[in-house]
Formats: structure tokens, C-alpha cells, sequence
């Protein structure tokens, strides 16, 4: 299964930026050219064959023009590429001092509130923290993050790179990072946040297989709901119960079924004493939700009877709020459907008086039956309710969703949904698929404009590159027209071949490398050399670039 990048909902994330992030909204463009960003990139690759002062020339270029930059929100992101390219080529007073200065930007913009699709300039620092983690340079990575020390995604980024020592099988510098994180996560006094950034550390060390370590971040996120004032506003039981609930989803994830049941039954009483008049849905989707943890820990009659009561206070919604008890009812229905009860989904589903909130409804079974494999009545339902489209994109994406690409393939096919095909192919690349993935590209029809294709070619001859299929990820590389694109695939490829010579070996490992290397030198070439070749290429394209903006 794809490894999914986990986020805070909306609700959540808007109150952590109202809360961390005060200020007025002001609205920034890129002013920075593309260009100098993708030379900043082969810079530090250039430095990280050994060809310093390659790398330093570029850098000396680049400078100039990412301080010269008018646009302040947008000043950080290139500032650290190129900071960092700097102590890459070995000058580490001047790119500490450029990445000190790049830091207070990020951080003092962030106070602004500016920001690009969304990504606050302490946000997109931290994304790139990420990568350098993902490319094996931790030291960048966490000097980056502890840098920008953002009380809520600092600790979360944290999480993640240790995620990545674990993976190289850095036991114990992961398990020092992990620390670090979760002393920052409890430094933060508000309980709700507190909450949600320890369960968003837990999750993402669940996606990282790193299972060992979850446990105790679930009891420290415990222990902070415990501290969350319920009295304070109906706003805040409900998110209490709903951090409770993404609590127990993770130990069961984790396979500690006994605790995930003994905290789940521990919630129940509290929902039940929500109150249903304001918010009247809130309560009823709780319920919901409780009955399909209950069911994934195979509880079933305490799924049902949990249902039973979701339905109950569904009915008890009063004639003024109808809409309410239409579009509760119609969750119902759809829970019961997912549960496998289609008798009782169906009879819910015809007494509900709204038009729009029954087909609804019947449309949620329909997909029900579909994930379920009874495509038969999946398809007769979406006919009889006239929306059989909607019902199988609905089950293509339920199976996108969970990673189950084939399957999903196999409805984009049938359905002919071309427009989902991109995406199928995406998930094939993340799932390191890139063979697959090209050919479901290359099926498109009609075919997309050259630069849409020339961006999806990049990303897959980033895919090849990743798996040692270099020959692949050249030969595709080599038909990208377009000269950003192309000069991101080629430097792309060279950070690979950049990777292999870096990786971790066993003694006898590294005995048959030197070996190796000192044979490629006299008879062929090095992964270093290969790479230094992909570089040049891709200089030559980027400085051919004609200059033009770029979003962060």
C-alpha cells in the first residue's frame, strides 16, 4: 500500500494557524526564477561528487539573485538551497550564516501569515527538510527543522526523519530524534494541539513501519486528552472523542486490539452525553464512527447496536432542523451498507423525506456493494437512482484511496474514466511501480499538452532512477522537450547515482567497492563519475533556460 502522507483536517489546521501563525492574511507571488532553483540543485549535487568548485561557481551565480529577491515570503525556500549548497562544497561559515539568515525570513514571514497553496514559509522550510531526510542528509535535515522550531510541525517533521534513520537502520539515532520530538510536541500548552501533533507523530511512525515506538506516543496523547478542558465548549468534548477515536485507530493498527476495545468502550459513554440540540450531526457521526472502529476489531454486535443508537438519535432530530435529519440519516444508511447490512441501509435510505439526501444515500450503498464485490447490485442500484458514474468512481477512488491500484485500474478501464487514469498512474510510481505507471501514461488519450506530459515523464524517470534503472530514467529523461523539466529529471537522476555511492555497506561491502571503484577508474566509470556526466547535462539545459517564475 502507498505510503500516504498524513494530515490535520481542515478545522484542525485552521486553528493551528490562527492560533501559532497571528497576523493578517497577505497574499505573496513568486517572483524567483525557476531557473536559479534548479541550479542551486545541481550545485549541491556537483559538491556532493566532489567537484567543489563546480559547485561553489553555480552557487557564486545564484546568490546574488535569491537575495536580491523583492518578494520577502518567497526569499527563504532558495536561500537554504543555496546555504546548504555552500556547506555541501566545504565554505560552512557562509552557508550556515546564509541558512541562519534564510530561517529568521522563514520565520518572520510566517508571522505574516503569507504564504503559496497554502504552505506557510516555515512550512515549506520544513518540506524541505523532508527531502534532504529522504536523500539521507539528517545533519541538513535536522538543523533545518530545529531552525525553523515550529511548535506543532517541528516535532511532526522530527517524527519523520527518524522515521528515515530507522529505515538506514540508524536505531539510535532515530530513537534520540523521536525524543526530541516528543519533548518539543508536550512543551506546547494547549491540550487539543498537544493532542493531535502526538497522534500525527504516532501515525506517521505507523506509516514508517517503525510499530516499536507507537505505543508510548499514543499514552503521552492520552495523557494530553485527558488534560483537554471539555467543559470549556461542546466543540471541545466532541474533538476530545474524535482524538480518542484516532487514538484507538492506531492501536489497532498496530495490532493492540485488547486496548483499542478497552479505549473505544471508554468513549462510548462519552458521546452519549454530547450535546444533540445545537450539533445535532456531531453526535451522530461520533456514534457512526464508533461502530466502524468497533467493526474493523471485529466487534460487530457492538458495531450494530452502536448504529442502532446513531439511527435512534437520527429520528430524534426535530422538524426544524429536517435537512439535519435527512443528511443524518443518509450517514446511517451508508454505515449500515459499509457494515455489510444492506436490508437495513436500504430501508433507511427510502424513508428519508429529502430528495437530494436519499439518492445520496442509495448512492453510498450502491458504492458499498461495489467495495464489497456484489457489482451486480452496485450497477443495478446506480442505474435505478440514474447516477451509475458516480457510484464507480466512488469505488475507484475508495480503492485509490487505500492503495489497491489494480483494482482501481480495473473500474477506470471498465468505466472508461480516463480522466482518473493520471492519478492510477501515480499511485503505481509511489508505490514504486514505474514501468507501470509510464504505460498507463503513455495509454492516455488523447494525449496531454507537451508540458503536463513532460511533467509526468520527470517524475517517472525519477521513479526508475530511484529503483537503479538508470538506463530507463536517461532514455526518458531524453525526450522531455521542455528545459525545466528535463534539467530536474537529469539532476534527479544523478542525486541517485549520488545515493549509491553514499549508502551504508557491511566491512566486506565496502572492501569489493573500493575494488569496484578503483577497477571503473581505470577501465570505466564510478557511479560518481555517471553522475558528474548526468550534471553537466543538466547544467547545460538549465543555464539554456530562459528565465521565468515558479511557485514554491
Amino acid at each position: 500500500m502507498a505510503r500516504r502522507i498524513i494530515q490535520f483536517n481542515i478545522l484542525a489546521v485552521t486553528a493551528l494557524i490562527a492560533t501559532f501563525f497571528p497576523g493578517e492574511q497577505v497574499l505573496a507571488v513568486e517572483t524567483y526564477f525557476e531557473k536559479h532553483g534548479i541550479l542551486a540543485d545541481i550545485a549541491f549535487q556537483y559538491a556532493a561528487v566532489g567537484k567543489s568548485e563546480q559547485a561553489v561557481k553555480i552557487l557564486n551565480q545564484v546568490l546574488p539573485l535569491a537575495e536580491a529577491n523583492p518578494n520577502e515570503c518567497f526569499k527563504a525556500n532558495p536561500l537554504v538551497k543555496v546555504a546548504l549548497g555552500y556547506i555541501q562544497a566545504g565554505q560552512e561559515a557562509k552557508g550556515k550564516q546564509l541558512l541562519k539568515q534564510a530561517i529568521h525570513i522563514a520565520r518572520t514571514q510566517t508571522a505574516t501569515r503569507c504564504s503559496g497553496s497554502g504552505t506557510s514559509p516555515d512550512e515549506s522550510l520544513l518540506n524541505r527538510a523532508k527531502e534532504y531526510a529522504e536523500a539521507g542528509y539528517y545533519g541538513f535535515a535536522i538543523e533545518l527543522i530545529t531552525g525553523v522550531n515550529n511548535p506543532v510541525f517541528t516535532p511532526i517533521t522530527m517524527a519523520e526523519v527518524a522515521g528515515h534513520y530507522a529505515k538506514a537502520g540508524e536505531d539510535e539515532q532515530a530513537t534520540t530524534v523521536l525524543k526530541q520530538a516528543l519533548a518539543i510536541a508536550q512543551r506546547n500548552d494547549h491540550a487539543l494541539y498537544r493532542t493531535m501533533t502526538l497522534i500525527v507523530i504516532a501515525e506517521h511512525l505507523s506509516q514508517a513501519g517503525q510499530k516499536k515506538q507507537v505505543p508510548q506516543v499514543l499514552e503521552h496523547a492520552l495523557k494530553s486528552a485527558s488534560a483537554i478542558d471539555e467543559a470549556q465548549s461542546g466543540e471541545n468534548a466532541s474533538m476530545k472523542i474524535s482524538q480518542m477515536l484516532r487514538i484507538v485507530k492506531q492501536f489497532a493498527f498496530i495490532g493492540q486490539e485488547r486496548r483499542a476495545i478497552e479505549l473505544v468502550d471508554q468513549s462510548l459513554p462519552k458521546i452519549r452525553t454530547l450535546a444533540d440540540k445545537r450539533f445535532p450531526l456531531d453526535k451522530i457521526s461520533q456514534l457512526i464512527e464508533t461502530a466502524a472502529q468497533y467493526a474493523a476489531l471485529e466487534q460487530k454486535n457492538k458495531a450494530l447496536s452502536t448504529l442502532a443508537e446513531a439511527q435512534k438519535a437520527a429520528q430524534a432530530i426535530v422538524i426544524d432542523k429536517a435537512q439535519s435529519k435527512s443528511d443524518a440519516l443518509a450517514s446511517v444508511a451508508d454505515a449500515y451498507a459499509e457494515l455489510g447490512n444492506f436490508d437495513q441501509a436500504r430501508q433507511i435510505a427510502r424513508a428519508i423525506e429529502n430528495v437530494n439526501a436519499r439518492k445520496r444515500a442509495f448512492l453510498g450503498i450502491a458504492i458499498a456493494y461495489g467495495k464489497a464485490g456484489y457489482s451486480d447490485q452496485a450497477v443495478k442500484l446506480a442505474t435505478s437512482i440514474g447516477n451509475r458514474d458516480a457510484t464507480f468512481r466512488g469505488i475507484a477512488r475508495h480503492y485509490l484511496n487505500s492503495g489497491q491500484y489494480d483494482q482501481a485500474f480495473e473500474i477506470i478501464q471498465q468505466w472508461n474514466f480516463k480522466d482518473m487514469l493520471s492519478e492510477v498512474a501515480f499511485g503505481y510510481l509511489e508505490t514504486g511501480q514505474p514501468e507501470r505507471a509510464l504505460q498507463i501514461t503513455l495509454s492516455i488519450q488523447p494525449p496531454p499538452d507537451a508540458r503536463h506530459k513532460d511533467w509526468r515523464f520527470c517524475a517517472i524517470a525519477r521513479g526508475f532512477a530511484k529503483q537503479g534503472k538508470f538506463d530507463q530514467a536517461l532514455q526518458l529523461a531524453q525526450t522531455i522537450t521542455d528545459k525545466s523539466y528535463k534539467a530536474q529529471a537529469l539532476t534527479a537522476i544523478a542525486e541517485q547515482y549520488v545515493a549509491r555511492e553514499r549508502e551504508n555497506k557491511e566491512p566486506i561491502e565496502k572492501i569489493l567497492f573500493v575494488l569496484t571503484n578503483s577497477y571503473n577508474s581505470l577501465f570505466g566509470s564510478s557511479n560518481k563519475d555517471k553522475a558528474s556526466k548526468i550534471l553537466d547535462q543538466a547544467l547545460q539545459v538549465a543555464q539554456s533556460m530562459a528565465p521565468k517564475g515558479a511557485t514554491q
